[in-house]
Parts: C-alpha cells; sequence; structure tokens
C-alpha cells in the first residue's frame, strides 16, 4: 500500500489545476522552463523525456521488493563511503516515477529519525536538461547532518566529487500539504529568504549520463552554508541580484541572478509542487533551494566569499 501511495503521488502533477493563466513545464523562462509569471497548469508538469501523465508504471513496473533493493545498494554505497552506482545499469528501463520512489526509500534509510532540512532543485538549465535529454528540472531532498553554516568550514577529503553552487534559499513559514496554485498564494507561505552555498556530491565515479541515476542517489543532496535571513523580501527582485562569487579574494564568477534560472518564484512554485506530488510535505523551518546561479565550481582550498548584493554575503574556508 505504501508504494501504491507512493506512486500515485509521484504522478499528481498529471492533474489538471489550473490557476491564472500560465502552463508549468511548457514555457522557457531565462535558461530554465518553468512557466511563465503569473501563470500555472499544474497537469503539464514534465518530468524526464515523456509528460508523467503519458508514462505508464506498467511499461517498466518494478515490485517494492526490487525499489527497496535498490534503496538498499544505494544505501551501502554510501555508508561504505563507496562511489554509488548507477540504478540504470541493472534497471536501463526504470522510469523517472520509480527513480523518485527509490530515491524516497533512500532517503528515508538515511535520515534514521531526522526530518528533511528542506529540498532542492536540480538540472535547473537548458543546457543540463539538455544533456539528459528532459526538459524540467529534477528534486532532491536535503539532510540536516549536512548543514555547515555554524561552522563554515568545507573539508575536501569528507566529499567524492563535491561541487560549489551559489543558491537562494526559500524559509517555509506556514506548512505546505497540497499543491499551490500561484504566487500569491505561495508567497503567504514564505517566512524568509537567504543566500545558500550549496555543495552537491553525486558520489559516483563517473558523471551519469541517465536522469533516473540522479533521480535515484538524491541529486546529489550533501551539504549547504545557509545566510543570514531576509524577511523584508516584499520589494526584493530576485531575478535582478548580482551575485560575485571570489576566492582568496580573485573573481570567479559574477552573474545576473535572472540569466542562471529565469523567474525564481515560478522556480520555487514548481519546485514546491513536485515535491508535495512525491509525497513529501514542507514544514515551517525548512526551506528550498531553487538551482544554482553562479556556474558550478570545483572547489579548490581557500577562502570564498559569496555576495548576493541586498540579500548578503557568505564567507567560507575551503580545506583538504
Amino acid at each position: 500500500m505504501k508504494l501504491l501511495k507512493l506512486m500515485a503521488l509521484s504522478v499528481l502533477l498529471t492533474m489538471t489545476l489550473q490557476a491564472g493563466e500560465t502552463e508549468l513545464g511548457k514555457t522557457e523562462t531565462g535558461e530554465t522552463k518553468l512557466g511563465e509569471t503569473g501563470k500555472t497548469k499544474l497537469g503539464e508538469t514534465k518530468l524526464g523525456e515523456t509528460e508523467i501523465g503519458e508514462t505508464k508504471l506498467g511499461k517498466t513496473e518494478l515490485n517494492e521488493t526490487e525499489i527497496y533493493e535498490l534503496a538498499k545498494r544505494l544505501l551501502r554505497s554510501h555508508r561504505g563511503n563507496q562511489f554509488i552506482p548507477f540504478v540504470s545499469s541493472s534497471h536501463p528501463n526504470l522510469s523517472v516515477e520509480q527513480a523518485y520512489i527509490v530515491q524516497r526509500h533512500y532517503v528515508e534509510k538515511r535520515f534514521v529519525g531526522e526530518k528533511p532540512a528542506g529540498f532542492k532543485a536540480g538540472l535547473t538549465s537548458l543546457v543540463a536538461q539538455k544533456k539528459f535529454g528532459v526538459n524540467q528540472a529534477v528534486t532532491g531532498v536535503l539532510f540536516a547532518s549536512g548543514d555547515l553554516s555554524a561552522t563554515k568550514l568545507i573539508k575536501l577529503s569528507q566529499f567524492k566529487r563535491v561541487m560549489l553552487e551559489t543558491e537562494i534559499g526559500f524559509e517555509i513559514g506556514k506548512a505546505i500539504t497540497e499543491p499551490i496554485a500561484n504566487q500569491a498564494e505561495l508567497k503567504q507561505h514564505i517566512k524568509a529568504v537567504f543566500p545558500v552555498i550549496e555543495l552537491p556530491d553525486l558520489g559516483t565515479a563517473v558523471n551519469p549520463t541517465a536522469v533516473v541515476d540522479i533521480i535515484a542517489a538524491n541529486v546529489g543532496a550533501a551539504a549547504f552554508i545557509k545566510g543570514k535571513p531576509v524577511t523584508n523580501f516584499a520589494e526584493l527582485d530576485f531575478n535582478a541580484l548580482k551575485i560575485t562569487l571570489t576566492q582568496d579574494e580573485e573573481t570567479v564568477d559574477v552573474v545576473q541572478s535572472h540569466k542562471a534560472l529565469g523567474n525564481q518564484w515560478d522556480t520555487v512554485l514548481w519546485l514546491v509542487n513536485s515535491v508535495i506530488a512525491h509525497g513529501w510535505t514542507l514544514e515551517p523551518g525548512q526551506f528550498v533551494i531553487t538551482g544554482f546561479v553562479v556556474k558550478m565550481t570545483m572547489p579548490e582550498p581557500g577562502y570564498y566569499t559569496a555576495d548576493f548584493g541586498k540579500l548578503g554575503q557568505i564567507s567560507f574556508l575551503v580545506v583538504l
């Protein structure tokens, strides 16, 4: 019953829930296909190469035992500090929906009683989506144990193939248990906004080529650093932030936030509804991050500062 419930939730996005005049997943905003501002049609959101509504689970159906076994394989690799295996190697026809069910079991086995710290979006640029043959972003779960905000110290030896990303975080102030219709409704649930440094680590020996491998392995969620929250954010234009990343006072990258992600609120709306569709709820104190703004960087030892303009700064140290 639990598996059936998760499968049903994973296809929730196929329901037509018109809110305003927009269609999520049909229009390009900046570099991300997440819909036009102010419009949404959740029923046409896509994850993977096929529309969820048209993907038949029976075509590549896995039973509950096989789902659990894939999750256990991922968990054994994680606990043994080994490279994460590709689930597509043993199940080449694994669907996107099934990959999310594997992810759910894998994540729950890693939690050991803790709750998600938040949720993340991955493959948020058109370049990344084209590379993996998909036309939507993917989602993963952030672990509270990966919060490095207190020390702001990144030890490269604790990761396998870590990357560094600058992102924007949105803290949940009011629980979200059902799909959100539009941006106005969404904003009623957001308590604060803050800069984030994410440290994704897919943990694989080589770069994955199948999107199901990324999804099942929880989209590389590993660690993060949160900046100071901004509660008075109503007038902030998140699409016009100038973000600068420096290493030892040398500029690594400078970018306007809209060039990487398009409309941030559209991205948050899509992400929240995708999380709900995959069986999770968002509770006060949890947060979501919308994907990299400054290009992904492989960190080297040094002292870094990420300047998010009106949203604040994060400084941190990277050591071996």
